[in-house]
């Protein structure tokens, strides 16, 4: 059986693309990931899947550091099958099935969390997927239930006698969505009652948190991060070493240029980056090193702008602009960031901006009227209620 890192990236849609596990590999190059869900039907992926899916395990193989899983999402087994055809397992020893999404559309087409409805058809479903993909091949990503923890032990009871490579639990049920807290002794069950690597989904916001999960739920193989990653891009590195990451201000600054510079790049001409990646030109661990940066900043510019250059100055990115795609990923991003980073950047008014030259002209300006010559970057409890859907 595959024995996968104790460290990984969650899937997100539309969020843990190809650009962002780039990015987190400069920022705190995590051991493992996986991509975000590919939606299987009858009629797609029909010849192939897409070029940008999982690029890692394609035209980028052997490229990048970290381990990559990719994740499908149907509620058709002989869907999954046909496109995990497409993968043999010399690219891809493990392959994913969400039965965790709690999208209502996904719940309608018995994907997703919408398999946990029918525990039949479920235990049929992964039983029949085990068997064909072989054994340590599949992996499964699932919720506590539909509406309630009750529903958890007969779920779980249908995976304890398969091989599986891994059972990711996101310690919620799908009625709630992200509200309320993981429960992390469901998954100390799951862990302590079969012989499945356990993986623990849901509230790893740092340090102080991953502790207490692994007391709460000491049997686990370890944690899949979503959430905290977007608020701590460098969590990986502050729960590898235990201490909070600091970084010079110019550094954080640039760091944020080059993700927004490879979600441009990425929307322009994929190709061109996976070259740059090949080429072992983009992909290095910068963390908060700024000669790291700064060269990546430099190759990215010249990229995306024809032209190579820092941001150290409040008008350097003046007379060019980026997409309104690509900024509203950095805005999305953003969203999050703030709640980890000091007080001044974490009002409201960065996040009014409507254009990358703006934005980042604001934030040296911010930086600058508040003296902040290093930047810390950590958990903040207090946005825990926004964060972890507490208000919910």
């Amino acid at each position: 059986m595959v024995r996968l890192p104790e460290l990984s990236v969650a899937p997100m849609e539309g969020v843990t693309t190809f650009p962002m596990r780039l990015w987190l590999t400069m920022t705190s190059q995590p051991p493992a990931m996986t991509s975000p869900f590919l939606k299987v039907t009858r009629a797609f992926p029909e010849s192939a899947l897409p070029d940008t899916f999982i690029p890692e395990l394609m035209q980028l193989r052997e490229a990048l550091p970290y381990e990559l899983v990719p994740q499908f999402i149907t509620g058709e087994p002989e869907q999954f099958l046909r496109a995990a055809a497409f993968i043999p397992p010399t690219l891809a020893p493990v392959i994913e099935i969400n039965c965790g999404c709690p999208s209502p559309n996904s719940m309608g087409r018995y994907a997703g969390s919408g398999m946990l409805s029918d525990p039949e058809f479920f235990a049929r479903s992964i039983e029949t997927l085990s068997q064909e993909l072989g054994p340590g091949r599949l992996a499964v990503k699932m919720r506590l239930g539909v509406q309630s923890d009750a529903e958890f032990p007969a779920l779980l009871a249908a995976l304890t006698a398969l091989p599986l490579a891994r059972l990711t639990v996101h310690a919620r049920t799908r009625a709630d969505g992200y509200r309320g807290q993981a429960r992390w002794t469901e998954v100390q069950r799951a862990a302590s009652g079969t012989r499945l690597p356990v993986f623990a989904s849901g509230d790893v916001w740092g340090w102080t948190s991953w502790q207490r999960l692994q007391s709460t739920a000491p049997d686990i193989r370890g944690a899949m991060i979503g959430r905290g990653l977007l608020r701590n891009p460098w969590i990986f590195c502050e729960l590898q070493s235990g201490t909070k990451t600091r970084m010079p201000a110019l550094v954080f600054v640039n760091a944020l240029f080059c993700y927004a510079l490879l979600q441009e790049i990425f929307l322009r001409d994929a190709g061109k980056l996976f070259q740059r990646v090949v080429r072992g030109r983009l992909g290095s661990i910068c963390g908060v090193d700024f000669g790291a940066w700064e060269k990546a900043t430099v190759e990215l510019t010249n990229l995306v702008f024809g032209v190579p250059f820092l941001l150290l100055q409040k008008d350097s990115l003046k007379p060019r602009t980026l997409s309104p795609v690509a900024f509203s990923r950095l805005r999305f991003l953003w969203s999050y960031l703030r709640s980890s980073l000091p007080e001044p950047l974490a009002a409201p008014g960065l996040m009014r901006c409507r254009q990358a030259p703006d934005f980042f002209e604001l934030l040296l300006e911010t930086i600058e009227d508040a003296g902040l010559e290093t930047i810390e970057v950590s958990h903040q409890e207090a946005w825990d209620a926004q964060f972890a859907g507490l208000r919910g």
